[in-house]
């Protein structure tokens, strides 16, 4: 997906509520800049800043992300044929595939995601809760300061605010399934607000 289009969304919905780039940027950690930057189209942001963002907004992480005008009442989406929403473009390299973008309302976003041999290591935090599933390959995965293996067939349930760090092992791409649970949309605004 166009990083322009997904920073019209962002801004689009920060203005719609009245928020202030200054506001939406300190509630989401981030730099005033860095988010005048992805609603530009200027910066590729990796899902965890996404989902700083929308929680920071009290809004659906997939409201970034949707094409105008489509509500529709389910989701099928054919190997393959997900919408690609970082590639290459992203701080790590890292190919999230989305697999439910359009289906409005809910509060897990799921994603496929592709990692390289010779990514970079991610480090990443964020709110919300997160779940994977391998499907291929191997990776290191700390969450804190346990340190694991995971290989095809393993999942894993974790804390996301907890620093979680992704590292490929050997030569082959790790592919898994990712879910990202944002806590009630609107809760962290209301309690921030």
């Amino acid at each position: 997906m166009d990083e322009r289009l997904i920073g019209e969304n962002l801004r689009e919905i920060r203005l719609s509520q009245g928020q202030t780039l200054t506001k939406v940027a300190k509630l989401a950690g981030l730099t005033k800049s860095t988010l005048s930057k992805i609603e530009t189209g200027q910066v590729s942001a990796p899902i965890s800043t996404f989902m700083k963002i929308a929680d920071a907004m009290g809004r659906e992480l997939a409201e970034f992300f949707r094409k105008p005008s489509e509500r529709p009442s389910f989701v099928l989406t054919r190997k393959g044929e997900g919408e690609t929403i970082v590639r290459g473009g992203s701080k790590f390299g890292y190919t999230y595939e989305a697999l439910a973008l359009e289906m409005p309302g809910k509060r897990v976003e799921p994603f496929l995601l592709t990692i390289q041999p010779g990514d970079k290591k991610g480090t990443f935090g964020h709110g919300g809760q997160e779940f994977i599933y391998m499907l291929s390959g191997q990776m290191e995965f700390t969450v804190g300061t346990e340190r694991m293996r995971l290989k095809a067939g393993d999942s894993l349930y974790f804390d996301p605010t907890k620093t979680h760090t992704t590292n490929v092992m050997g030569s082959k791409p790790v592919r898994f399934l990712c879910l990202f649970i944002q806590d009630t949309v609107g809760e962290d605004m209301r309690r921030k607000g």
